[in-house]
């Protein structure tokens, strides 16, 4: 982060985003954006290419860390531009990581810019982002976020084009009726559910941001925000900027911490995750939070969220809780974190109220850690779940999944 190259070049990263968030809807802008995103991404990835070959480590982790934030941001234009639907987003990650962006990039700038100035609708090329990974190209109506195609565009022998033409569309006819039935049988023989919560959606964003704005002044500021929750922030250019020995809930048996930028979380949450370039923080706030020129540390405080859950009528039995081994399965890639679901169901979170239960995995905290979502909100999402599974006679085994969103998640990204 001290590298003189990094500062130089996320200041041009910068520019980007607030171009981004002011381009907001516009398809053209977007585009544009998106172009000078994927300049740069061939010139890094081709930077980190020789990094690699001479050696040269400080420059390889230059590069990555640039690559990523402008990942970040076009991951940002992806969830603003699909009106926050995390259900939709997660579905349309679920497929195996792009590679190396190459020459094949123009011609999914040319067809995106045909579709832009005919139909006017904000088109994405799929390469520059984490969470969109089915086809070239994903094609948004831009008054009906959830109206989308994917089209692809890659060149090669016209019966291979053919055969993955004929799986994209397959895949996305699966998607539209799971979207429209909220039931499915998955490749992997999973019964998969989809349910959006109508419930109001409480966050801790007005004081989180005035913790970072006193950590700015400060170095180092924290608030114990209720029982359950405490935030800390670090103002990394200060020259006070420190963590104190004395953390929030350290005296409390079962308490876990998250923070903007832990070892391997930068870089696998953006897809489960909303990204901080969405918050309703300005421009800088957010954008220090992608490149962690400001800290963040949200930490909950675990025995006192199961007497919350207890005032919901619900039960909250916590697995035996280990900071390592939370962490490993909140940055594990997505066929990691199957293979660890299928193998460690035993040690998840179980939520009962008198009569079902639910398991669920570390992950769903991150709502709380990282997107700042009120601990009361993840009662009541629960609460509601519950009470769906026992009408929609969904049982709790390993051939069940849930996919978990809102109606409208609007409100609290604005």
């Amino acid at each position: 982060m001290a590298s003189p190259a990094y500062q130089e070049r996320t200041a041009n990263l910068f520019e980007l985003f607030h171009a981004s968030r002011q381009a907001n809807g516009d398809p053209n802008s977007l585009l544009a954006i998106q172009a000078v995103l994927a300049e740069l991404l061939m010139n890094w990835q081709q930077k980190q290419r020789e990094f690699k070959s001479t050696g040269d480590q400080l420059g390889i982790a230059v590069v990555r860390r640039l690559i990523l934030i402008l990942q970040r941001i076009a991951d940002s234009i992806v969830w603003r531009s699909l009106g926050y639907d995390r259900v939709l987003i997660q579905l349309l990650a679920e497929h195996s990581k792009t590679g190396f962006l190459d020459n094949t990039v123009f011609k999914d700038f040319e067809e995106a810019q045909q579709i832009a100035q005919n139909e006017g609708a904000i088109v994405i090329v799929n390469d520059l982002t984490t969470t969109l990974r089915h086809g070239d190209l994903t094609v948004i109506d831009p008054e009906k976020h959830h109206i989308i195609r994917i089209k692809e565009n890659k060149s090669g022998e016209g019966s291979s084009q053919n055969r993955r033409a004929s799986r994209q569309k397959k895949y996305l006819n699966s998607l539209w009726e799971f979207l429209s039935t909220g039931i499915r049988i998955s490749k992997d023989k999973t019964q998969d559910f989809l349910i959006r919560l109508d419930i109001p959606i409480q966050t801790h964003h007005l004081v989180t941001a005035e913790v970072i704005k006193r950590a700015r002044q400060d170095g180092y500021y924290k608030t114990i925000v209720n029982d359950c929750f405490a935030i800390e922030a670090v103002g990394m250019e200060h020259p006070n900027a420190h963590f104190p020995k004395e953390r929030p809930f350290e005296n409390i048996e079962h308490r876990l911490s998250q923070g903007n930028l832990d070892e391997g979380l930068f870089e696998t949450t953006a897809t489960r995750i909303a990204p901080y370039g969405i918050f309703p923080f300005d421009d800088q706030t957010c954008f220090d939070l992608i490149t962690g020129t400001v800290q963040l540390v949200a930490t909950i405080n675990f025995d006192a969220l199961v007497d919350l859950f207890a005032q919901h009528d619900l039960a909250l039995e916590l697995p035996q809780l280990r900071q390592e081994e939370v962490e490993n399965y909140l940055s594990a890639p997505i066929n990691k974190k199957r293979e660890i679901q299928k193998h460690s169901r035993f040690s998840w979170f179980v939520i009962r109220n008198a009569t079902d239960f639910t398991r669920i995995s570390p992950d769903n905290w991150g709502r709380v850690f990282l997107e700042l979502m009120h601990e009361e909100t993840m009662a009541h999402t629960y609460k509601s779940i519950l009470a769906l599974m026992k009408d929609w006679n969904i049982s709790e085994d390993r051939t069940t999944r849930l996919y978990i969103g809102y109606k409208d998640e609007t409100n609290i990204w604005l």
